[in-house]
């Protein structure tokens, strides 16, 4: 894969997990229990999601022949 687009995809994904961590800081906020849960559970899916994409797309690769 091209440098430069993996670079992209990389930057991407941090952007949505620092969409994710903002979320899920705000499901401490005065909410119903059942609530909050579930957005803790999406957020917190969401954010681990990122963070293994950004490793797979961090990830030295080598060059086959």
């Amino acid at each position: 894969m091209n440098k430069v687009i993996r670079i992209i995809g990389v930057l991407a994904l941090l952007a949505l997990l620092a969409f994710c961590v903002f979320g899920f800081m705000a499901t401490f906020e005065p909410l119903d229990a059942s609530t909050q849960l579930t957005w803790r559970v999406v957020y917190g899916l969401a954010g681990l999601a990122c963070l293994g994409g950004i490793a797979l797309l961090s990830r030295a690769r080598k060059h086959s022949p």
